[in-house]
């Protein structure tokens, strides 16, 4: 069958699944606070075209959107909680007292979820193993800082595109080794429930200087992207990180980076799989080898691979003894939904000290930090023996089983963020209190020309290198447009297009750690 034709009919085949449920919709119509009651009252419209009941809870946040937190329903009355039928000016008395924030500083988001039971083997069907040989056929090459910097670039460029096509906050996180500069590309798909709680996905997208490294590792990254393909299609209840690690060939360096400096505050990983070799298979007898000792270790599991003639045909799932629990979800979810992938796991005792076979990849650092990960690879070199040559090419890769993994991984993932039918509306509670203001800093910022037909220009002035938020509101405090922009030290200026904004009159919010400015912009 054409490719583009199978491609079609699984996206029709989702689609009309997913058509069968209508996702509700929240539209808040009323905000306003009463300082001395410590009140906000909220009017809003829930709509919802099944006429399902919902769940409704409220959220907030004290960082410019950022991160939400759910608030807890003790402290809110009204028409909030489960069993709510749709209909309009509904309404939410949220007693504020006891939260620590000011409350002109936060912004808040009223959800709805019409408790839709989705079909996870639904997405599972979804991965195509052609799209994942499509991927891998771009990706493989040498891509290495000084053996190949274009080639490693160009597989760089690609992932932070394909994040960004796919709806996800993207972002670098830019380190230096050994006087090169790396560049982990993060990506996150923000959960609509308890967001703070956060899964990931990664591989890392460098390889040795002399090999295409189509296994090592551009496996798992043509893996991770046919799962963002799938899953970008839907919501989750918690949020799933999508990484793309650099410089783990030089001794996890990425990933060592991101746990030390990348993780944000308010995040709570619970779980990591990490992607390491997930192409190579083999049913010839005596085809996987095993370490010295893994007998001593791993009774059971040598046993099973010796049992099968040593045959190189099992998914290795490793994880340390803190990641018990997700080593038994992957393996059940494996079992549920691709019963037959053959899956050997195994759980090392501490960190993997004993075993050091078993920490040569981005799992190691979040198992040294305190965090559940696994490892999902093919064996390495104890089964791939093109690792690390220039014998390790597509060619040499079952993506029969490749796609069996990345179905696995897939529905792991998608099982312990739980997928969510559910509409939010957001609303400034700054706005309320509106007026153009200067804080005491040394950035300077202006809009010009204003008025505009929507084309402006932003102009910087800042001390050192920082990040800031452009949001847009109406004048009714709804939320048009958000970017974020990564200024230099010094005078610099940011070219705004919003010439898909209607004539009018409407808030510019420019908001960071250090300053927030606030602007009327007209569009004529």
């Amino acid at each position: 069958m054409n490719k583009y034709i199978s491609t079609l009919i699984l996206l029709a085949t989702a689609i009309f699944s997913f058509s069968q449920n209508s996702v509700p919709e929240v539209e808040i119509q009323n905000v306003s606070i009463d300082q001395v009651a410590q009140t906000v009252s909220i009017t809003y419209d829930l709509t919802d075209l099944d006429d399902d009941s919902c769940s409704v809870w409220l959220k907030v946040s004290n960082n410019g959107g950022e991160f939400y937190e759910v608030i807890d329903n003790s402290n809110i009355s009204g028409d909030i909680g489960e069993d709510l039928l749709p209909g309009n000016s509904k309404s939410i008395t949220w007693e504020y007292a006891s939260y620590t924030s000011t409350i002109f500083d936060i912004d808040i988001s009223v959800n709805a979820s019409d408790n839709y039971d989705f079909d996870i083997q639904n997405f599972v069907d979804q991965v195509d193993s052609t799209e994942i040989k499509d991927n891998l056929s771009f990706i493989e090459g040498i891509r290495h800082y000084s053996a190949n910097p274009t080639k490693l670039n160009a597989v760089r460029d690609s992932i932070d595109d394909i994040f960004v096509r796919n709806g996800l906050e993207t972002e670098r996180q830019e380190f230096t080794f050994s006087g090169n500069s790396g560049f982990n590309i993060l990506g996150k798909k923000t959960g609509l429930k308890d967001e703070a709680i956060t899964f990931i996905i990664d591989g890392h997208y460098d390889g040795v200087s002399n090999s295409p490294a189509a296994d090592d590792n551009g496996s798992a990254v043509s893996g991770m992207l046919e799962i963002l393909r799938v899953l970008s299609q839907y919501d989750f209840e918690h949020t799933i990180r999508f990484i793309g690690f650099d410089f783990e060939e030089a001794g996890l360096i990425g990933s060592q980076r991101y746990v030390t400096n990348g993780i944000e505050s308010y995040e709570d990983i619970q779980g990591v799989l990490n992607f390491e070799m997930i192409g190579y298979y083999s049913e010839d007898t005596n085809s996987q080898t095993l370490p010295a000792g893994f007998d001593l270790l791993f009774p059971q599991a040598v046993q099973d691979i010796e049992a099968d003639s040593s045959r190189g045909n099992f998914l290795v799932v490793c994880g340390n003894a803190n990641s018990n629990s997700l080593i038994s979800d992957f393996v059940n979810y494996s079992n549920i939904y691709v019963p037959d992938l053959r899956v050997i796991s195994l759980e090392v005792p501490g960190n993997g000290e004993i075993a050091p076979d078993l920490r040569r990849s981005d799992h190691t650092p979040f198992w040294e930090s305190g965090r559940k990960a696994l490892m999902l690879t093919d064996g390495a070199d104890t089964r791939n023996f093109n690792y690390h040559t220039p014998a390790d090419t597509m060619g040499t890769l079952n993506f029969d089983f490749m796609t069996k993994n990345v179905k696995a991984t897939l529905a792991t993932l998608a099982e312990l963020a739980v997928p969510i039918s559910a509409g939010t509306d957001s609303y400034n509670l700054g706005l309320l209190s509106i007026h153009e203001h200067n804080h005491d800093t040394k950035v300077k910022v202006s809009l010009y020309p204003n008025p505009s037909d929507g084309q402006f220009t932003l102009s910087y002035d800042v001390p050192e290198n920082c990040k800031f938020r452009i949001e847009i509101y109406d004048l009714n405090g709804k939320l048009l447009s958000k970017k974020i922009v990564e200024a230099q030290k010094g005078s610099s200026e940011e070219a705004l297009n919003f010439k898909n904004i209607s004539s009018g009159e409407y808030i510019v919010n420019i908001i960071s750690t250090d300053f927030t400015e606030t602007k009327r912009m007209i569009i004529e």
